[in-house]
């Protein structure tokens, strides 16, 4: 089961997404088809599961005020907002497709768009046991 959880933290918060390689593909064929279309995406919807995190993905312009990255829906919440250009969605999927067919037991890609505060998507293979994010751990 492809999952996810937003984990806080005052230094480095963190929306861990767990899976193995078949299951990951579900995340990159969610940001290519986003990159395509730019229309809006809540993760959860397209078969990331979670207990306690929604994250939408929604259309960034750069040249807007609007900064690219994954925040908070609102202070306190749980639930995100993933502002992406639609280029960063292409690239984020083409790193998450070769990190779930590299063929490797074990890795992760760190996904960015390098702004300050941010939170940083960590898309792990291999990494976690089986059940880690799911109602028996969380």
């Amino acid at each position: 089961m492809l999952r996810m959880s937003y984990m806080p933290s005052d230094f480095h918060p963190v929306l861990l997404v767990l899976g193995n390689a078949d299951e990951l593909m579900v995340l990159a064929d969610a940001l290519e088809a986003f990159s395509e279309s730019g229309k809006l995406v809540v993760l959860n919807d397209v078969g990331i599961y979670s207990t306690d995190t929604c994250v939408t993905l929604e259309e960034c312009d750069l040249e807007s005020d609007v900064k690219p990255g994954l925040w908070k829906a609102r202070p306190g919440a749980t639930d995100l907002v993933w502002r992406l250009p639609k280029r960063y969605a292409w690239i984020f999927s083409n790193e998450v497709a070769n990190l779930a067919t590299s063929g490797e037991p074990a890795g992760s890609v760190t996904l960015e768009c390098e702004v300050m505060k941010e939170i940083k998507v960590k898309v792990s293979i291999g990494e976690w046991e089986d059940h880690y994010l799911t109602d028996e751990t969380r």
